[in-house]
């Protein structure tokens, strides 16, 4: 029987980084319905260690055709060698097992031997989700910073509600749903993370909640429009 191994790697005691990679591990996991068999962490650097000392080897020695091993991000297997990233990856390819990368989405698996092209594009589009994510959390703290200069809170407030770029694709998401299509590839097919899609899923169902509790709610009422309307009642409230 096949069995899920997942893998994290901090470069130091950090453990804010350990419970972020886990928590983007479970959540993956938990919506792709895949038990986590055995966990491996590891608090040491990517670029000064071998994969040896970095578990990689006994975690590839340890995988069966069918296997699946879940990362957070393609980097946890490597930082600087590119050629032992790749040799990692072939190794666990070679033994008919499956890596996941949580964090973009991105699934490599014993089929990508024969697809050169898809193989580079997958590892390109792991290596992306991590530089947008940088770039993210760099603007974030430059924002946070900015308004820390001007006096201003920062952080969103509590129960704010704001827009999000999966607001445009609900019709999409919902048949998709609806036509029994895992989560991860909806999250694949519109370029998010699973626990986007996930985040956003659990916001709309609080939403419609809220709008119903208000009476403001109609059958078939789009995200957006539910958006409004409890914006334009918290105005109310404000007066």
């Amino acid at each position: 029987m096949a069995k899920n191994y997942a893998y994290i790697r901090i470069s130091d005691n950090h453990k804010q980084d350990s419970y972020g990679q886990r928590d983007r591990i479970s959540r993956y996991a938990d919506e792709a319905g895949l038990f986590i068999y055995k966990w491996y962490e590891y608090s040491l650097s990517g670029s000064k260690t071998s994969k040896a000392e970095r578990g990689l080897i006994e975690i590839i020695d340890t995988l069966r055709p069918g296997d699946r091993l879940l990362v957070n991000d393609i980097e946890r297997i490597g930082r600087d060698s590119i050629s032992d990233i790749l040799e990692v990856i072939t190794r666990i390819m070679n033994a008919g097992a499956e890596i996941h990368f949580c964090l973009s989405g991105e699934v490599i698996t014993q089929e990508h031997k024969n697809d050169i092209g898809m193989f580079f594009i997958t590892i390109g589009k792991a290596f992306g989700a991590i530089e947008f994510s940088r770039q993210r959390s760099a603007k974030a703290k430059a924002a946070a910073n900015r308004r820390k200069r001007q006096g201003l809170p920062i952080g969103r407030a509590e129960g704010a509600i704001i827009r999000s770029k999966l607001d445009l694709f609900e019709s999409k998401i919902l048949f998709w749903l609806s036509q029994d299509v895992s989560k991860s590839n909806i999250a694949r097919r519109l370029g998010v993370s699973p626990v986007s899609i996930i985040k956003w899923l659990d916001r709309r169902d609080e939403l419609i909640c809220c709008a119903r509790d208000l009476k403001i709610y109609e059958p078939g009422m789009s995200i957006e429009t539910i958006k409004e309307r409890l914006k334009e009642e918290q105005k109310k409230k404000k007066k």
